[in-house]
């Protein structure tokens, strides 16, 4: 049975704040940055727009990738794969580790340029030696999970997933270290990291108390709308402890 991959990771984030300090802009420029930070930030997007797009133009590498994110999701113009691609590459060939990020998640799902999982690794690939955990992650979930039988490396997916797991433990790294596992064949590893990604996303939804049933997981996640992730772990649990790998 196939997971859907596009239930396989979350799609990607903005990741304004974490890099606004960061802007290499001269003061003119940084302050039309931080305008169009904070017209974001209260939803006025088409002010963002009007802040960020003469940057990109200019070639500031953020406002490049919040326009790619922007023209992604849809914020205040219309959704345009091939344009965010676009802008991503550009905030890419500048260093930027969100855009390289960015830019696998468009060639792992086919978003405005052709599917191809060995480009999409690629990417991540620079973003992760950035230390981007998302990154990480992602190309942990890659080795581990592709249908291309030369681009499945289950001992780097350990690897990597480890490393995703070390700077940021969640269910959602521990699934991806559970794929890991199963792709070498350590099913007994792999079914005891998915019980613990069961019972983490029970404590990131409630922090109080764990799970001790499949019921009691399904029971939490019915109060809170998280139940795809709840059945993607519960469907993996049952390819480990039958011996199966996840193909995605």
């Amino acid at each position: 049975m196939r997971v859907p991959r596009s239930l396989a990771r979350f799609i990607p984030v903005i990741g304004l704040i974490a890099v606004l300090l960061m802007v290499a802009a001269a003061p003119a420029g940084a302050q039309n940055f931080r305008a169009g930070y904070n017209a974001y930030l209260r939803g006025d997007f088409a002010t963002a727009l009007k802040e960020w797009e003469p940057l990109a133009q200019q070639g500031y590498a953020q406002a490049q990738t919040n326009l790619g994110t922007m023209y992604s999701h849809a914020k205040g113009v219309s959704r345009n794969y091939p344009l965010a691609a676009f802008w991503y590459r550009k905030a890419a060939a500048q260093g930027s580790k969100r855009s390289m990020y960015n830019l696998g998640v468009a060639y792992e799902f086919g978003r405005g340029v052709e599917q191809n999982d060995t480009i999409a690794l690629n990417w991540y690939r620079q973003a992760a030696l950035q230390n981007l955990v998302e990154a990480m992650n992602a190309m942990a979930w890659l080795f581990a999970t592709s249908p291309d039988d030369n681009l499945r490396d289950g001992r780097q997916a350990i690897r990597w997933a480890e490393q995703a797991l070390t700077r940021r433990a969640n269910s959602k790294h521990l699934g991806t270290l559970a794929a890991a596992y199963a792709e070498t064949g350590e099913f007994p590893k792999a079914v005891a990291a998915v019980e613990r990604a069961i019972n983490e996303l029970d404590r990131e939804l409630y922090k109080t108390r764990v799970a001790h049933t499949e019921r009691d997981l399904f029971l939490l996640v019915r109060r809170v709308g998280r139940t795809d992730e709840a059945t993607l772990l519960l469907e993996r649990l049952e390819f480990y402890r039958s011996g199966q790998p996840i193909r995605d």
